[in-house]
């Protein structure tokens, strides 16, 4: 029985060591770098990519521990990034994926090696030719032989270039024409002077006078654009109520609406709860009285949708707005007097 089990273990060690020996011999054939190191280096990588490909029809449950020698490359060892550098880093990628994924990468990694095993065996598409006899013939070319021109390149000109030459010329010879003329009699030539430094002194002035016109006419008008919309008086309630009827009469419902809502909007400021403020949006208003005057808060609400409608809404307004909003401030201003008495009775 002893003996059994010692066979037993002797041959699973040789089995074990077996694919390791081949790989270490085709290794050791491809580092000799013999007649077969070509052969055996493509065998190592047919052999890696079996083991990949088999590796992922298995489910890739785990990743198969392989290498890839060195190429076998002429002249003395050298380091270079190599494929198996490559190769050590996606199986390291691969082991941390999911089985899916991993999968994927392992058929990925098998094809990649197959095609770097088929493009090294491909012939170069064209022979080498020594450098020396290519760059004569290309040197030989009449391209490059071409005689380089020693004239300018004449510039074309714009014709309110040739207009400017044109004037100054004639400037040119006006002046030289004075001066000739000057230097013959000196009297004329003082008088050329005079007139020449009156004229710089007159266009001078002329152009002073037309920049004061144009900063004037922009001051004035800028003055003009200031003046704006006229300050809103306090108007008294009552007074904006009858207003507000007389454009309801007139069949300007929207404008009676608006006023009626002031007409509200002083009851408040006259009573002394919320002072009045035109920059207060209507909402605003509305949480002031529901703050300061709670049993006036649901017919102010009702006056103040009416508002918002009139003065924002895309809408007409119509007469049942405004009776709306007539009913509202009648309801409104009850729970309001009370506060103003005792401001009126001191006014009187």
């Amino acid at each position: 029985m002893r003996v059994l089990f010692l066979a037993t273990v002797l041959a699973l060690f040789v089995w074990c060591a077996l694919p390791e020996r081949a790989a270490a011999s085709s290794n050791d054939a491809i580092a000799s770098g013999g007649t077969d190191a070509r052969a055996a280096y493509a065998q190592r990588i047919s052999a890696v990519a079996r083991s990949l490909e088999a590796a992922a029809r298995g489910g890739a449950r785990s990743v198969p521990a392989v290498h890839v020698p060195p190429a076998p490359l002429p002249g003395p060892p050298r380091y270079s990034p190599s494929l198996d550098d490559w190769l050590q880093a996606v199986l390291v990628a691969a082991r941390a994926e999911k089985p899916k994924t991993r999968v994927r990468t392992l058929r990925r990694t098998a094809a990649a090696l197959r095609y770097a095993l088929v493009s090294a065996d491909l012939p170069a598409t064209e022979p080498a030719r020594p450098v020396g006899a290519t760059l004569a013939a290309i040197l030989r070319n009449p391209a490059y032989h071409e005689a380089e021109s020693s004239e300018q390149a004449k510039v074309e000109k714009s014709w309110w270039e040739r207009f400017l030459e044109w004037l100054a010329g004639m400037f040119d010879r006006l002046l030289r024409g004075l001066s000739s003329a000057a230097a013959g009699v000196p009297l004329l030539g003082q008088i050329v002077a005079v007139i020449t430094i009156a004229a710089i002194a007159g266009l001078i002035l002329l152009m002073c006078y037309r920049l004061a016109r144009y900063f004037m006419s922009r001051r004035r008008g800028a003055r003009a654009g200031d003046a704006g919309e006229l300050i809103e008086t306090l108007e008294p309630p009552e007074s904006l109520y009858a207003r507000a009827r007389e454009a309801a009469a007139a069949g300007r419902f929207a404008a009676a609406v608006t006023l009626v809502f002031r007409a509200g909007l002083q009851q408040l400021d006259a009573a002394g709860i919320i002072p009045y403020d035109a920059s207060r949006t209507a909402g605003e208003y509305r949480r002031e009285v529901r703050r300061n005057c709670s049993p006036a808060s649901p017919p102010f609400d009702d006056l103040a949708r009416s508002f918002t409608l009139a003065a924002y809404a895309e809408v007409p307004v119509g007469e049942r707005d405004w009776r709306g909003a007539d009913q509202a401030y009648h309801a409104f201003t009850p729970h309001v007097a009370p506060a103003r008495a005792p401001g009126a009775a001191a006014g009187s």
